[in-house]
């Protein structure tokens, strides 16, 4: 290959990559102030979600296929699967 063909492959994998794997703010909620952050690879999920007397505060990451899942979908997986008592602030 020549040379400036390298660097064209170079730059079009650097590209690819960073669309697959850098996280993009996709949504502040107003729950107690929930946020996520998406790639087409995975999902951050910062909860902090105002429960009765609580507040619910933890980091959780989604990968295939439950990062196309939406805000309550998502939560339905957090309150059944991955509930952490020690992440919950009571006031």
């Amino acid at each position: 290959m020549k040379k400036k063909t390298k660097s064209i492959v170079s730059v079009i994998l650097v590209c690819i990559l960073l669309v697959l794997f850098v996280p993009v703010p996709t949504g502040a909620y107003k729950d107690g102030g929930t946020r996520m952050y998406t790639a087409l690879t995975y999902k951050v999920v910062r909860w902090r979600v105002l429960l009765d007397n609580a507040k619910y505060e933890k980091t959780s990451v989604f990968l295939l296929p439950d990062n196309f899942k939406n805000y309550e979908e998502l939560w339905d997986i957090e309150k059944t699967e991955k509930w952490d008592e020690n992440k919950v602030v009571h006031y």
